[in-house]
């Protein structure tokens, strides 16, 4: 009897452990999101990222492809589909020329979604738009993975049409719709893709009602002129500007680039005799000369018009888009009273102007000279110098000066200087980079960065806390619109007039290095500055004034000054 007892109380014993082994299995598992996602267009598998233990979706169809007829056409919803859609691999970017070939497809309005492995619901959503001057790049060339995980939100990075074909306001392709006659079809995905998040979203585990919308570089510019247009009213709740500023392009100026670069290729398809000729029929108002163009511009392929608008550089002359036309944006531009104002963050770097410079052709053919030669060192150094303290002041403190009388949100503004010192990445990496254009995304991502290769820095222990410390500030920010943290260990004051507080993200090889600074920074005192510069002979001096420095976003005041002739066509 007695040995029947106990193996009874083994037997529930095993029993007993059986059931919480499966409950705890079944608990586990049930922890996971289901990388299958019911949208409004139908079912989307998505792939799991062990790593970083997120679920992704990429290439979600966000709108309908807009090919042929549809190639300067407003984004359409995108159709539904039966079945499970594969999410686990990425989309082909949009067709782009990158210097030396085509790349991508058309029309590819696709989105990467990514959100934590947990069962947790109503995350703050970051949408990001990638830069590129909105002629190149792609969604995923900056994943979320790390920082979804990390900020335990829902990150969305969304694909756009790119150069001619996200920009193109020539009057042949106005037929009555007043936002496609805007020209600013790439912008207008971008208004889709938000629409589409706040519809969808919550299905991903998402909070429809708490969306940031961010952008770096033509990315940041498209987030700051959303809070201008009537378009974007309502599409979102919170906005970051990574590298971005205040640009508006002419309408009528626009025109008449874009008719001049287009010219030869009518001229060489025998449509017109001369590029007078083909400018004034691509500029023509005429309605049987506009069904003309339209036809012709649509019946190009797409391989040949991708080169036609390439490598702009910083330069609106060069590559007009974001037209000011009065119904998509105000014609005034930011002159404007009205923005729709959400808690706003600005991010400039210390030398927004390194990457730039190295590309102008003052430089490039003679990069391997600097910090070997002093004469090429020298003026590259003064070159990077005011052209990054005028791009940065154009990104941050003038931004803030402009928006602050008719805005009604917060505002933060801030600067990254890792990387801008010696101590830090040495002297060779710091002459030639320092705190470039983009500096942050090493940041935010462990993804490989072509411009960290050169240096351990991005390794170090100060960098690392520095990264945990911005991942924490700008989820912080995405969660609540302050980002404020105690991992600053100071306060980021919002931007007022009087004191013009700006936060300094840096770092030693230790420790991160966060400060918070009131700017007395001028244009005006940047100007002076370099006027009174010795380090280069007056001769550099006034060819890089002239012919580095102007026509850029950032020049106006610039070329005023020095008398800088327009780089617009006559």
């Amino acid at each position: 009897m007695r040995e029947q007892m106990i193996q009874m109380k083994k037997m529930q014993y095993v029993v007993a452990s059986l059931l919480a082994a499966s409950v705890f299995t079944t608990a586990a598992e049930a922890a996971n999101f289901n990388n299958e996602v019911k949208t409004q267009q139908g079912v989307v598998a998505g792939a799991y990222d062990d790593k970083h233990q997120v679920v992704q979706w990429l290439g979600v169809p966000y709108a309908q492809q807009p090919t042929g007829a549809d190639r300067w056409r407003e984004a359409q919803q995108a159709k539904k589909h039966t079945g499970i859609l594969d999410c686990t691999k990425a989309a082909p970017a949009n067709i782009q020329y990158n210097g030396k070939k085509v790349l991508g497809q058309e029309g590819m309005l696709t989105l990467d979604i990514v959100r934590p492995d947990t069962q947790e619901k109503n995350l703050p959503v970051l949408v990001y738009i990638h830069g590129g001057n909105n002629q190149a790049s792609n969604s995923h060339l900056m994943e979320g993975n790390r920082l979804a995980q990390e900020g335990n939100m829902v990150y969305v990075s969304v694909q756009y049409r790119l150069g001619l074909f996200g920009f193109n306001n020539l009057p042949a392709l106005a037929d009555g719709n007043k936002k496609e006659q805007s020209g600013n079809f790439g912008f207008l995905d971008q208004a889709a893709a938000l629409d589409w998040v706040r519809e969808n979203i919550k299905e991903f585990g998402g909070d429809a009602k708490n969306i940031t919308v961010s952008g770096f570089s033509a990315g940041g510019r498209d987030v700051m002129a959303m809070l201008i247009s009537p378009v974007f009213k309502n599409k979102f709740d919170k906005a970051i500007s990574f590298s971005g500023g205040l640009t508006v392009a002419d309408a009528a100026k626009s025109q008449k680039t874009i008719a001049q670069k287009l010219a030869p290729m009518v001229v060489e398809d025998g449509k017109q005799n001369n590029l007078i000729n083909a400018e004034n029929w691509l500029l023509s108002d005429n309605g049987k000369d506009k069904k003309a163009v339209r036809q012709y511009l649509q019946a190009i392929p797409a391989e040949r018009l991708a080169p036609v608008m390439a490598g702009a550089v910083i330069r609106m002359s060069a590559f007009p888009h974001l037209y000011g036309d009065g119904e998509v944006l105000p014609v005034e531009g930011f002159a404007t009273k009205h923005y729709y104002s959400v808690p706003l963050l600005m991010l400039a770097s210390a030398d927004e102007f390194s990457s730039f410079a190295a590309r102008d052709p003052f430089f490039k053919d003679r990069l391997g000279l600097i910090n070997n030669d002093y004469k090429t060192t020298s003026e590259f150094k003064f070159a990077n110098k005011y052209g990054s303290a005028l791009y940065g002041f154009f990104n941050g403190q003038q931004s803030a000066e402009v928006l602050y009388p008719h805005y009604k949100a917060d505002m933060y503004v801030c600067s990254f200087a890792f990387a801008h010192t010696a101590d830090v990445v040495g002297k060779e990496y710091m002459v030639r980079n320092g705190a470039l254009h983009g500096i942050f995304q090493p940041f935010l991502t462990d993804q490989g960065y072509s411009y960290t290769k050169n240096t351990d820095a991005f390794e170090q222990a100060g960098s690392k806390e520095l990264s945990e410390a911005f991942i924490d500030s700008i989820a912080a920010f995405v969660r609540t619109g302050n980002p404020n943290t105690s991992a600053l260990g100071t306060t980021w004051q919002a931007w007022n007039p009087t004191y013009r507080p700006e936060l300094v993200w840096d770092a030693n090889r230790q420790h991160a290095r966060i400060s918070s600074i009131n700017s007395r920074v001028s244009y005006a005192g940047i100007l002076a500055e370099m006027a009174n510069d010795k380090s280069i002979n007056e001769q550099s001096k006034n060819y890089i004034i002239h012919n580095v420095l102007n026509g850029r976003w950032f020049s106006d005041e610039l070329d005023a000054q020095y008398g800088n002739p327009s780089l617009w066509p006559k």
